[in-house]
């Protein structure tokens, strides 16, 4: 007897590093299972495809973009203070409709109450900080080149290149402070060379690596945070921190999740704005799920109301 709820399949190649969806008809299969992958109603994968894996699974990527079906991306969680990285049982991680870009996902996360913000909150010990201007320096957080949150930069400015060179003169056209350069703790010799040939003056690279990790800023970034005026990223998740730190932050990309308590141009870097935060915690707080929750099933409680007739693909087929 076929099940009342829609088939949902992730594919083996493409779904890593988080727990598959709790619910009663979720399914895991190999690609080379195609029976299965026909039956689906709905995928769910990985984030979206980074560069580097490009030739390796691509093929799969461009299937479910293009099956006509509706898909979940699974990411890393919003918060990630004090946040374990998975596969603990308190790891966190975030799931939506078709990209977990804030402008371009759909995380049936609009003015949403806070009882669970105060969950969050209370597990992760998440404080957040008044509005404040500890130091004097324009703190820039770069990202790793080639990774799959860059997509929309390479479309605005064709290379990693171009949009570090365009960031710092852009900084330094409405600013005299001093530029802390933060890099990504991956591929640092390639954001080196790019810094090199950017020829800048009034800078210093930080190397305050201290617990920094690939989802992490670690204790290092809190204590550049405080010699912070404001901070600057594409749509890194150092901007989510910053905010709650209650630090002027400046998102360059829409696809930030903290898009919406941000300054959206640099021409403000001297008299940066600064928002009403809880909402925007209380929204955040319904993007992300525990691994408990997960299994049992409470995302997909909470995503499917949109399934089918409210879901609405933003990219072209």
């Amino acid at each position: 007897m076929k099940s009342s709820e829609p088939l949902i399949v992730a594919i083996k190649e493409a779904y890593r590093n988080h727990p598959l969806l709790g619910g009663p008809n979720v399914k895991l299969v190999q690609w080379s299972d195609k029976q299965a992958i026909n039956e689906a109603d709905i995928f769910l994968q990985s984030n979206i495809l980074e560069q580097k894996r490009q030739k390796k699974l691509g093929h799969i990527y461009e299937f479910i973009r293009y099956s006509g079906k509706p898909y979940i991306c699974a990411e890393s969680a919003v918060f990630r203070k004090n946040l374990p990285n998975y596969p603990h049982p308190d790891a966190y991680h975030r799931f939506s409709w078709w990209s977990y870009f804030y402008d371009e996902g759909e995380y049936n996360a609009e003015n949403c109450p806070p009882d669970r913000w105060h969950k969050v909150q209370d597990q992760q010990n998440i404080e957040i900080k008044d509005w404040r201007q500890p130091g004097d320096a324009i703190l820039l957080v770069l990202q790793r080149p080639g990774d799959s949150s860059l997509k929309n930069l390479l479309a605005k400015h064709g290379t990693y290149d171009a949009f570090l060179l365009h960031t710092l003169q852009e900084i330094r056209k409405h600013s005299d402070r001093k530029i802390i350069i933060r890099l990504h703790p991956a591929r640092q010799d390639r954001q080196l060379e790019i810094i090199e040939r950017c020829k800048l003056k009034n800078f210093e690279l930080s190397k305050n690596n201290k617990g920094a990790g690939l989802l992490n800023g670690g204790i290092g970034l809190y204590e550049d945070f405080e010699r912070a005026w404001a901070v600057v990223g594409f749509n890194t998740n150092a901007l989510t921190e910053s905010a709650c730190e209650g630090l002027p932050t400046f998102s360059l990309c829409a696809s930030s999740m903290a898009w919406p308590v941000s300054n959206k141009s640099l021409d403000s870097l001297e008299k940066p704005h600064v928002f009403d935060r809880q909402q925007w915690l209380n929204n955040m707080a319904y993007c992300q799920w525990r691994t408990d929750e997960i299994e049992q099933g409470l995302p997909w409680q909470h995503l499917k109301s949109l399934y089918p007739n409210k879901l609405v693909n933003p990219y072209p087929q």
